[in-house]
């Protein structure tokens, strides 16, 4: 039996040391401008975090460290404080991880693969310690799951952040989307003022109403909310109401050169981009081929 546990404390000084070392590359990465982590998820927690997602990062590598740290005095002397103290840590680390996970399976709908993989770690260290006959670790397993299932029940569902209040156009773009970056230009090629908002901490909010592209246009009347996805959507969307605005544009062409032109032409900061009166763009047929245009929020678009 002894030597079985001496197995599983060699394992979880291992396994400890994988996770610091995990932690760290993170870190570094970070200090480069790249990431380990592939998903959207990084970045929504990266803009939730009261001192940047570096403070979490540090926190996982002085936990990790400390688990390798006392293990390691674990071996070599095997004193029951030792033991205590790794397992008090561990069943704080499952709590915390059972409030991470929920929030972000909860309010944040979305996944953080380098956040899966560290509560992997945790779990296999706390699986080591039952394994070594450490029942107390248990604890640990139970609030992990109770936290979890709090936050599915107390948080409301849908809800994540609220868009920007006093602006009428509201565009949603990815730093990864090419899509996203062509329509911003026209944009401001054409003086038509809008917000452009990072899609990152808005993407539980846009997939629950069943959008998960961007660039996404929302048009943010006090009694009207409508969202246009896609780079064509987008550009028939602002064309038919710069139309309907502007009727002088349209009857421009079948006027004959050299006739006076009485009418004047409004500019393009003066647009009123009004769903009802350019109700075409409502009841017309859809010009744009799905997946034209479009790129997913959680995916690199170049």
């Amino acid at each position: 039996m002894q030597k079985r546990k001496l197995i599983y404390d060699r394992i979880f000084l291992a396994v400890s040391s994988i996770g610091m070392l995990f932690v760290l590359s993170e870190i570094i990465m970070q200090m480069l401008g790249k990431t380990i982590c592939f998903t959207e998820g990084c970045k929504v927690v990266a803009q939730i975090v009261r001192y940047g997602d570096i403070s979490i990062l540090v926190l996982g590598m002085l936990l990790f460290s400390t688990l390798a740290v006392l293990a390691k005095l674990n071996l070599t002397y095997n004193k029951p404080t030792l033991e205590r103290l790794i397992n008090f840590i561990i069943i704080v680390a499952l709590a915390c991880e059972g409030f991470f996970m929920g929030y972000l399976a909860f309010r944040l709908y979305t996944v953080c693969i380098f956040c899966v993989i560290v509560f992997s770690l945790l779990v296999t260290l706390g699986i080591l310690r039952l394994l070594s006959r450490h029942h107390e670790v248990v604890a640990g397993f139970a609030a992990c799951a109770a936290i979890f299932s709090l936050l599915y029940l107390v948080l409301p569902v849908g809800v994540t952040v609220n868009v920007p209040e006093h602006e009428r156009l509201i565009l949603f773009y990815s730093k990864d989307c090419k899509y996203c970056s062509v329509v911003m230009a026209e944009l401001e090629q054409n003086n038509i003022p809008a917000k452009h908002v990072e899609v990152g901490a808005y993407a539980g909010l846009l997939k629950g109403i069943g959008i998960e592209g961007v660039p996404t246009l929302m048009v943010n009347d006090p009694n009207q909310k409508v969202f246009f996805t896609g780079q064509d959507a987008i550009r028939r969307y602002l064309r038919v109401c710069s139309e309907t605005k502007n009727p002088a544009v349209k009857s421009e062409k079948k006027k004959k050169p050299g006739k006076a032109r009485n009418q004047s032409t409004a500019t393009s900061t003066d647009l009123n981009l009004d769903l009802f009166t350019g109700r075409s763009i409502l009841t017309g047929p859809v010009n744009t081929t799905p997946g034209v245009g479009v790129c997913k929020e959680d995916e690199i678009c170049k």
